[in-house]
């Protein structure tokens, strides 16, 4: 999957953390150690009412996920199995470790999802520059250590600069919003199917008329030219099938309807004030008279006009918040 998909872009950047020593309070340490901890104070979400603690990311309103961590290493996946009597039978030492692969440093793993009109550099930027407008300073106080990043950064435009100089391609990107089945043109198939029957024909005719030559003498040049033109139609046909699947492939999906933020957190309000509302008037609803059939209509009125569902606005859930 490509970095932009679905009306989101899904932004991966790795940058490198400094090397050396830091001051941090009245001791010198490693700037990996300070941004460790200056990652655990930062807060995540308001998980409760009486919780003081709001991500930063969530004063911007395209901000679906966001996610800052510290990748010391490369993970070793173990040794590359071998068989025991064949490297035995060939002279190869099984306790000799093998190569593996180290980073040089230790990296800041910066990966977001935002609602995006397109995967253009532009839109990327224009995103960079409002989160820096946003929440400039917890990004400053995270990236100085990063290397260079105190010498490059010193406005929105030169952090997403920065940003996009460390960036990398998504390639497995992750949408949850698509809730009926896509909607999506299907391969032509046919054309290619009878494109590649009459080049297998041909084929076929030239090893036939080939056959022949071979056995009598008949047609002695007919057969080659059949067999090599069948042979480079069957090629070409199927490069062409091959060529056509892969850009279709490299298309990003159409963005899902009502998946952008402003949306979804809508969706998650109302969500839990129905599901309020129907606990409460659930006893109402099961009533056969006329009264109870009113009141519900009320209710239900009334319901409407304090949540406006067309309205993303408000009241909505906030963003940063699970759950209140």
């Amino acid at each position: 999957m490509p970095t932009f998909d679905g009306g989101h872009y899904f932004l991966t950047a790795l940058a490198p953390i400094r090397t050396g020593v830091v001051e941090d309070g009245l001791a010198d340490t490693s700037p990996v150690h300070a941004l460790r901890k200056r990652l655990d104070l930062l807060a995540t979400a308001e998980q409760t009412p009486d919780c003081k603690g709001r991500s930063p990311f969530a004063r911007n309103t395209r901000n679906h996920f966001a996610r800052l961590v510290i990748v010391d290493d490369v993970a070793y996946n173990g040794r590359v199995g071998r068989d025991t009597l064949l490297a035995t039978a060939s002279g190869g030492n099984l306790v000799v470790a093998q190569p593996q692969d180290h980073l040089s440093r230790p990296f800041l793993l910066f990966v977001v999802d935002f609602d995006a009109a397109s995967g253009d550099a532009g839109e990327r930027d224009a995103y960079l520059s409002e989160l820096w407008s946003t929440m400039g300073q917890e990004l400053r106080d995270i990236f100085t250590f990063c290397e260079k990043f105190d010498h490059r950064v010193n406005d929105a435009a030169s952090f997403a600069k920065y940003i996009a100089d460390c960036q990398l391609e998504t390639t497995m990107s992750f949408n949850d919003y698509y809730i009926d089945p896509l909607d999506l043109p299907s391969w032509p198939v046919t054309p290619f199917k009878r494109a590649g029957v009459a080049a297998a024909g041909v084929l076929a005719i030239g090893l036939v008329f080939s056959l022949l030559n071979w056995v009598t003498g008949f047609a002695p040049h007919t057969g080659f030219w059949l067999t090599l033109l069948g042979a480079g139609a069957l090629a070409l046909v199927a490069a062409a099938a091959y060529w056509t699947v892969t850009i279709a492939g490299e298309k990003p999906f159409p963005a899902a309807p009502d998946s952008d933020l402003p949306t979804v957190l809508k969706s998650l309000h109302l969500q839990r004030a129905f599901t309020r509302f129907a606990i409460d008037n659930q006893m109402l609803s099961v009533a056969t008279d006329a009264a109870s059939a009113q009141k519900l209509h009320d209710n239900f009125a009334a319901f409407i006009d304090d949540n406006r569902p067309e309205d993303r606005k408000a009241p909505t859930q906030a963003p940063g918040v699970v759950g209140i």
